[in-house]
């Protein structure tokens, strides 16, 4: 145990056994906060010095910890995570089950604590842990909501009624794409087809442009026609209004232009949101894309044929009440691999757990 913990003890001892959290929370501090700003690169030294004094904690000292895990880097929840599970195992029955239920169960503390905190209570009392789960499908530690997901599918009853509701119960409550996509085929399956890119948000209707040049790619970071205010609306006739069939809400602009290589198309949606503020653009293509709302920028990746994957790029954007617009510049290269031949996009605006919130109409077709 560190010397600073020794003295923590013996101060807690001649109080009678008892020690406040805003004293623990002080003592912490300095501790906690190197450890959760850690980035790539920082010294490891200093971080294991910081990670061994958070693993020689007090029962008492685990929330404060854990709390800390709210803003913490990628990197920092790590360095955090190693000094807490120590703790946690050395300190054994010190820290009951009934606490770390609490710990779970606590929404003041961030989703990534309650998850660490389940893992520690699953190790010690799994019946407890799986319990917990049944009111967890509404929980913001998605993976804890995933879990109580799964639960809620395990199937637990031969009757066809209950397994019905459980998984429309599912459907609604998980974030996760596949799981939205086993539930939406299961109950497909069962006579009651789901429309899959609904239920996950996507943009579908959209007005595309024609090409432009992206020959070596120069179109990437010039500034055409459409990229000023209103631009699909000024001209219609050079325009298609387009409505995406596919399940994953891909726009498949070879389909709808040509199949070319060193060129790039804009496309243009109207969506509406029930309120005003913040919401995560999310953006899936194996393109170099460029992405506006209300004529702000938003995001711009200018990667080729490294991926396709929904929710690859990830932005906040802020949105009015009502009527928004989103533009997209989605770029083909020339590569003439078979696997480089896809030029396609899709689109969804959700909070940050993933629920939709964009909603349309759809476009008329201007040809």
């Amino acid at each position: 145990m560190s010397g600073q913990w020794k003295r923590i003890l013996v101060a807690v001892v001649a109080a009678g056994g008892v020690v406040g959290p805003q004293t623990l929370a002080a003592d912490l501090s300095s501790d906690l906060a190197r450890l959760a700003a850690a980035a790539p690169g920082t010294g490891h030294a200093p971080l294991a010095a910081a990670a061994d004094t958070l693993a020689a904690i007090p029962p008492a000292g685990i929330r404060p910890a854990l709390a800390a895990l709210a803003n913490a880097t990628p990197a920092g929840a790590n360095w955090l995570r190693s000094g807490l599970d120590r703790a946690v195992e050395r300190l054994g029955t010190e820290v009951s089950a009934d606490t770390l239920a609490g710990f779970v169960t606590d929404p003041a503390l961030p989703p990534r604590a309650r998850s660490l905190a389940f893992g520690w209570l699953e190790a010690r009392d799994g019946a407890r842990a799986e319990d917990l789960l049944d009111g967890m499908l509404d929980e913001s530690a998605l993976d804890l909501r995933r879990a109580a997901v799964a639960k809620l599918l395990a199937p637990s009853s031969a009757d066809e009624a209950a397994r019905r509701e459980a998984h429309r119960r599912a459907l609604t409550a998980a974030r996760d794409v596949d799981q939205v996509e086993a539930i939406a085929t299961w109950l497909t399956e069962h006579g009651e087809p789901v429309d899959v890119a609904d239920v996950l948000g996507f943009i579908r209707s959209w007005r595309v442009s024609g090409e432009y040049d992206n020959v070596g790619g120069v179109g990437f970071a010039t500034a055409y026609p459409p990229e000023s205010a209103d631009a699909a609306g000024s001209d219609p006739a050079d325009w298609k209004g387009v409505e995406s069939a596919d399940t994953r809400g891909a726009v498949d602009l070879n389909a709808i232009i040509a199949t070319k290589k060193g060129v790039l198309a804009y496309a243009q949606a109207t969506v509406t949101m029930p309120v005003a503020g913040l919401a995560e653009v999310r953006v899936g293509s194996p393109c170099a894309v460029v992405v506006w709302v209300n004529g702000r920028q938003v995001m711009a990746h200018e990667i080729y044929h490294a991926s396709e994957a929904i929710d690859q790029y990830v932005a906040p954007a802020e949105f009015r009440v009502g009527e928004n617009t989103v533009l997209v510049k989605c770029c083909q290269n020339e590569q003439t691999d078979p696997w480089a031949g896809d030029w396609k996009f899709q689109v969804r605006i959700t909070d940050p757990l993933g629920l939709p919130l964009a909603r349309q109409g759809a476009v008329e077709d201007s040809r």
